[in-house]
């Protein structure tokens, strides 16, 4: 048997190192997480050759006295945490103590700083975990860290390291989470003595996103700001139309802190359900700050995992931020027109009557073709007349300009519903008006449309006695290609796509419906759940009698099910299979069950009751149809994502026809 043997000092901390140095990024994000603890408000990072030679973090933060330098480099040397008390509530990005020491183990290390106030300042050189200078220097307020040579002494861990460009990608891919986290501090990024970064440190928000990723993402981006039992959710989201194939931009803090969590991606992607193309991803710059007793760091060595004692209220605050910054945006599609310059003439214009020079013109051709004809060329009158009576093949249409998105300050109807009481005011429809034709009127008792009912009409018209807020009305002005509704409300004409409509308004309606009724089952059905699985059924019981569902738990383990949603009754899906889809759903924290369990069940019986394109239409089912396009929120893109309208704005149109400059 092997005997028990205690590892020496370098051996046990170049093992403790390799928890926490993975890559050079390893070593800028404990360095840059340090400065921000610190109270920087500039920090600068600069790297060479991916920053296997060379790293330089510099700040302005608080900087530390001279005696203390030494013991910030000891393993578990921390100013952050004094008390097993404090590990519940940890304000700080940095707590464990360990970065600096790791660093120390596997690189040549040298510091600069100096405390606000202090004559003089400190300078310490340490190599391989050992010290090598520690004396008194001049040098400005704060602290700059030179790390070099990174495994220099652990060859085995610097061949696992990528090309320099790839180090460098990591880097700047770092730098800029920090920035986005912090967007009140100014970061700097000089890679290859190259300046790649430069925040401005503002504070503000959407700077930080626009120096970041650019005006062209950054002005596509819905803002975010909701609050729900104590947790804060703000930022930025993507609207429905500026998807991406993956989830590469999707960004989440949790009090200022860099995570990756299944639970807050799961609750984005959840909120965009039904406004968004499958297989399409929003893109996200996500803060959420909640009290750091109900929150877990110290998960991994590398601090990028976190967990959540109430991990349901989480995914309910993100799910209901990003659903009600969507409703309450302006994310209808605008179209932009590009005018035509009109040409000035540089010769006085001819006076003459038409009849003489079009006769001269025409006398004027024959001559020149003849001659042309003659000589085997072509004229420029020639090029010109063929030019004329050509047909253009196809016609130019250019790519709208990007504007920002703008939130509409309202209360939010989804939000309301899922946590408000509800309220008795009444909110009124915009009022739609449609032009008809003297000759043409109707009984209107008589009137029968093949999709939207007589009483539909008739309820949407608000009621003499009510009052509310006048609201610009919309006139429905027909309809193009027997698909599209041409609409005039305000300074804006609106096309809308009446089967996209329609599907949506019919998705919004059986989701009340078939939700409200539910089957006995002729023999219960037993399942056999997991401990976790279990617990979730358990603690959401409410929300699974409230979609149809009767389950009886006893035993620990399984569960009876005695009655199941008759929307799947004569189906191919067994109730038990519905409800471990719902439990494995409850138990990662999703409680969108509806939206996950019945979609694909809402999306097939909601299109194929839809209007369809090149269906003949009464004007007054289309208005009908316009009207609750206009009061509904909801309604601005179909269940499979597509967009419902499109607006084009009265002053486009006439730049368009040079009425307006």
């Amino acid at each position: 048997m092997a005997r028990i043997n205690l590892l020496d000092r370098s051996v046990f901390e170049l093992i403790a190192a390799g928890e926490v140095i993975e890559r050079p990024a390893s070593v800028i994000k404990e360095l840059a997480e340090n400065a921000i603890d610190a109270g920087a408000r500039h920090i600068t990072i600069e790297i060479k050759n991916g920053g296997s030679t060379y790293m330089r973090v510099t700040d302005d933060g608080s900087g530390m006295p001279f005696e203390e330098v030494p013991t910030a480099f000891l393993r578990h040397a921390t100013s952050k945490v004094k008390t097993a008390e404090d590990l519940d509530r940890i304000f700080t990005l940095g707590f464990r103590g360990e970065a600096l020491a790791s660093i120390a183990a596997v690189s040549k290390v040298e510091v600069l700083t100096k405390e606000q106030g202090s004559k003089m300042g400190t300078s310490l050189r340490i190599s391989g975990g050992d010290i090598t200078e520690h004396e008194e220097t001049g040098c400005p307020d704060g602290t700059t860290f030179i790390v070099r040579d990174l495994f220099y002494n652990v060859p085995a861990r610097q061949k696992f390291l990528k090309k320099d460009v790839t180090e460098g990608n990591q880097i700047h891919a770092l730098t800029d989470k920090l920035a986005l986290a912090h967007p009140d501090i100014a970061f700097r990024f000089i890679r290859d003595n190259k300046l790649i970064r430069d925040t401005s440190g503002s504070g503000d928000y959407f700077a930080a996103v626009y120096a970041v990723f650019g005006k062209q993402f950054a002005l596509s981006l819905i803002p975010v700001d909701f609050s729900l039992n104590g947790i804060t959710v703000t930022g930025f989201i993507s609207s429905p139309l500026f998807t991406r194939p993956n989830r590469a931009l999707q960004y989440f803090f949790v009090n200022g802190r860099n995570v990756r969590s299944l639970t807050l991606m799961t609750a984005l992607e959840e909120g965009f359900r039904n406004s968004i193309m499958t297989g399409k991803f929003p893109a996200c710059v996500l803060n959420v700050g909640l009290s750091p007793e109900l929150l877990d760091v110290n998960v991994s060595p590398s601090k990028t995992e976190v967990r959540f004692a109430y991990e349901k209220n989480v995914f309910d605050a993100v799910h209901f931020a990003v659903k009600n910054a969507i409703l309450n945006a302006d994310s209808g599609r605008e179209v932009k027109l590009t005018p035509v310059k009109p040409s000035v003439p540089e010769e006085k214009p001819d006076i003459r009557p038409n009849d003489s020079i079009m006769s001269d013109k025409v006398r004027e051709a024959i001559e020149k073709a003849a001659t042309a004809e003659k000589v085997g060329e072509e004229t420029e009158d020639n090029a010109e007349r063929n030019r004329l009576f050509s047909i253009e093949k196809e016609p130019v249409y250019l790519r709208s300009e990007i504007k920002p998105i703008e939130t509409v300050k309202q209360e939010n109807p989804f939000v309301q519903e899922h946590f408000n009481e509800p309220k008795s005011t009444y909110i009124p429809k915009p009022h739609v008006v449609a032009e008809y034709d003297e000759d043409e009127e109707q009984d209107e008792e008589e009137k029968t449309f093949k999709y939207i009912s007589q009483q539909a009409v008739e309820t949407a018209k608000p009621k003499e006695e009510e009052t509310y807020e006048e609201k610009p009305s919309v006139r429905v002005i027909g309809e193009v290609f027997k698909t599209y509704i041409l609409c005039e409300m305000g300074e804006e004409m609106i096309m809308i796509d009446k089967h996209a409509a329609h599907e949506r308004i019919n998705f919004e309606r059986m989701k009340k419906e078939l939700l409200t009724s539910s089957q006995l089952l002729a023999e219960s059905e037993f399942v056999t759940l997991s401990a976790e699985q279990y617990s979730a059924i358990q603690e959401n019981k409410e929300l699974l009698d409230s979609i149809g569902f009767d389950v009886i738990l006893s035993d620990g383990t399984t569960a009876e099910i005695t009655a199941s949603p008759s929307a799947f009754s004569g189906g191919n899906t067994s109730p038990s299979d519905i409800l471990l889809r719902a439990a494995e759903l409850l138990e990662k924290g999703n409680t969108s069950v509806i939206e996950e369990i019945y979609g694909e069940l809402f999306h097939s019986k909601a299109c194929k009751a839809a209007i369809k394109a090149n269906d003949v239409n009464d004007i007054r089912e289309l208005e009908a149809l316009v009207d609750e396009v206009m009061r509904d929120e909801r309604i601005r893109f179909c269940p499979h994502g597509r967009p419902v309208m499109v607006k084009l704005s009265k002053r486009e149109l006439e730049k368009y026809f040079n009425r307006i400059i």
